[in-house]
């Protein structure tokens, strides 16, 4: 079918300026041959979307990104775009892994100074090869009200752990143990490349 949209106009040299003399409507042809997913929606600009709902919520998840870009500009994105641009916005936002791993040692030392009496230990493997940044080897930590709140707890500390879907693969470790009056006390943190029973 053939694409009825025609625009006309002519140029008024005394107003200076164009005026339109004949509109024919909204075109016919674009819509069913017009990608979902418009050119200009690239990654940087999506991102820049998403920075405020990512500063309020960071577990923003890629169904919210999607609906917040159709909303904004009435364009449908890929599943992997929304990806790559909500990374981004998290990026922006906190920094990346490697930049977060490089301040590791500045929180640990606030940590230990604002907090007396916490146990900190950790560890830097060797530098990522590829981006020159250090790799956690181990955190380790427990608070000292935590420390001194053992002894009122059953002597039995139970442990469980999370994987951390980042780059590196790391798990989340907490010790814990339940009270006299049945509450769970959180004893000891550790961030660790594996799971160990060394």
């Amino acid at each position: 079918m053939r694409c009825r949209w025609e625009l006309r106009g002519i140029y008024k040299p005394k107003m200076g300026r164009w005026t339109i003399t004949k509109y024919g409507g909204d075109h016919t042809c674009i819509l069913n041959q017009m990608s979902l997913e418009h050119g200009n929606l690239d990654r940087v600009y999506v991102a820049s979307l998403l920075l405020g709902h990512v500063k309020c919520n960071p577990s923003y998840g890629i169904k919210h990104v999607i609906q917040t870009v159709k909303d904004h500009t009435g364009y449908d994105i890929a599943y992997q775009k929304a990806w790559y641009s909500l990374k981004m916005a998290r990026e922006m936002v906190y920094g990346t892994w490697e930049s977060s791993v490089q301040k590791l040692p500045k929180y640990l030392g606030a940590l230990q100074k604002y907090n007396p009496g916490t146990i900190v230990e950790w560890q830097h493997k060797a530098r990522d090869t590829s981006t020159g940044a250090y790799v956690i080897g181990y955190v380790f930590w427990a608070f000292k009200p935590c420390i001194e709140g053992f002894q009122h707890c059953r002597n039995l500390i139970s442990v469980d752990g999370t994987h951390l879907y980042t780059k590196y693969k790391h798990k989340m470790l907490i010790a814990a143990a339940m009270d006299g009056n049945q509450q769970v006390l959180p004893l000891a943190f550790a961030v660790v490349d594996e799971e160990s029973l060394l």
